[in-house]
């Protein structure tokens, strides 16, 4: 009985040792970043085998594979990762592009290619959607996941230097398509593996089309006409002339003045499209407006295709009373994200609980007399806090803290949060909101 009772002792030891060490297992995930805010080391991705946007934390103890600093993990990076118990990364991995280098262009390469006018077909791999808002001059729409089935998008000569591209070093698109047309016949297939965001790091020139921005003439988009002395211009475009643009560029560049608050016509969304028109679209003036606006950080900032010459041969919707010189623009709001006019009435009457989730040092320099400081990196642990019987408001500096915050309480159960997608200082500047 005695050697029965060690034996069974023994087994249930050994079965709770079990339990144990798979409750403390480190997690292994794969994901795609939405966004990352590199102060309160908060990555916002996408599972891809649940669909789920998600949130993880990362520490300076977090090592890292396949990237040289944390601030290689951009928005659209893929990466796999390693999660303790407390959904805290212990490893993080960039899915790096791997191809032959006889397989792969940089990115210097390509824009000489461009400038000699040398015989390329590129192909964005991308879906059409984000081709559309923004890509390398003279590329077509090639998405990878269709491309097999429309063969005619490519060259009937097969000898042709191809060259395809997509969202930067762990996209997997721009490869995909190349295998595609190797696979068909093509001889000169390369890959552009740094894609497209490092197009727009070096400031090289990015299209729209005009197809694209005739169904996009509204107030969620900005038509901007640095022509000297238009008579005629897209319809719902603002007017404003480089030179006046370069003027205001050297006198913030005298003064030192901050490149983050350097402002269009007080446009405060950095990622707002703004399309720039000129005569062409390899105009100097259409040109030098890019590079500004690039330095001054807008991000989805591209040049007219064929620019407003085109644009009139083919009798596309025109204004002539003469042009607007102020702008009007609404930021399309994003799921969660609070109308502006809200957020001002629950700051200015304190009928909802609004959550500033910057870092102490932020909020001294100002800060909602009736909001609670809940530093982002701290929020899981003090949901306590957070009502759920009423609206909840979260914000931030500019809006991407304050995003990973939503997600992180509708992940645990809140349904009444909403996030502030803007400027703070930007609306309560605007709207005359005092800060203590």
């Amino acid at each position: 009985m005695l050697t029965l009772n060690r034996t069974i002792g023994v087994l249930l030891s050994a079965s709770l040792l079990t339990v144990s060490m798979v409750s403390n297992a480190a997690e292994e995930i794969t994901g795609k970043i939405q966004s990352i805010v590199y102060s309160s080391k908060v990555i916002q991705y996408l599972n891809p085998a649940t669909k789920e946007v998600q949130v993880l934390k990362y520490s300076d103890e977090t090592t890292l594979l396949e990237a040289s600093s944390f601030k290689d993990l951009t928005v659209n990076t893929k990466f796999k990762a390693i999660l303790n118990q407390d959904n805290v990364a212990t490893q993080i991995k960039r899915v790096l592009v791997k191809l032959p280098d006889e397989q792969i262009i940089d990115t210097d390469t390509l824009a000489d290619l461009l400038d000699d006018g040398e015989t390329v077909f590129i192909g964005d791999a991308r879906p059409t959607s984000v081709y559309d808002v923004g890509h390398i001059p003279t590329s077509i729409a090639t998405p990878a996941d269709k491309l097999a089935a429309n063969l005619q998008w490519l060259p009937k000569d097969k000898d042709t230097l191809v060259v395809f591209y997509c969202g930067g070093v762990t996209c997997p698109l721009g490869p995909k398509a190349l295998k595609i047309a190797t696979a068909e016949g093509y001889t000169n297939v390369k890959a552009y593996v740094e894609g497209y965001p490092a197009w727009k790091s070096d400031v090289y020139p990015t299209h729209v089309n005009q197809a694209w921005l005739e169904s996009n003439l509204d107030i969620h988009h900005v038509i901007l006409d640095v022509r000297e002395n238009p008579t005629a211009s897209v319809q719902g475009a603002v007017h404003m002339p480089v030179k006046q643009l370069a003027d205001q560029h050297e006198i913030w560049n005298s003064e030192k003045f901050e490149v983050s608050k350097r402002l269009l016509l007080g446009l405060r969304d950095k990622k707002a499209p703004i399309t720039i028109i000129a005569d062409t679209n390899d105009a100097d003036e259409a040109i030098e407006a890019y590079e500004i606006l690039s330095f001054w950080k807008y991000s989805n900032v591209s040049i007219l295709n064929g620019g407003f010459e085109k644009w009139s041969i083919t009798k596309r919707p025109t204004s002539t009373d003469g042009l607007a010189t102020t702008l009007v623009y609404e930021k399309k709001l994003l799921p969660g994200a609070v109308e502006e006019q809200v957020f001002v009435t629950a700051a200015k009457t304190g009928d909802a609980t609004i959550i500033d989730v910057r870092n102490p040092d932020e909020v001294a320099t100002g800060h909602l007399e009736n909001s609670i400081n809940i530093p982002l990196a701290d929020l899981d642990k003090q949901l306590s806090k957070v009502p759920k019987d009423q609206l909840v408001i979260l914000h931030c500096a500019a809006g991407a803290r304050a995003s990973l915050g939503y997600t992180l309480l509708t992940k645990n159960g809140y349904t009444n949060v909403k996030y502030l997608n803007d400027s703070f200082k930007g609306v309560v500047t605007d709207n005359k909101i005092p800060l203590i």
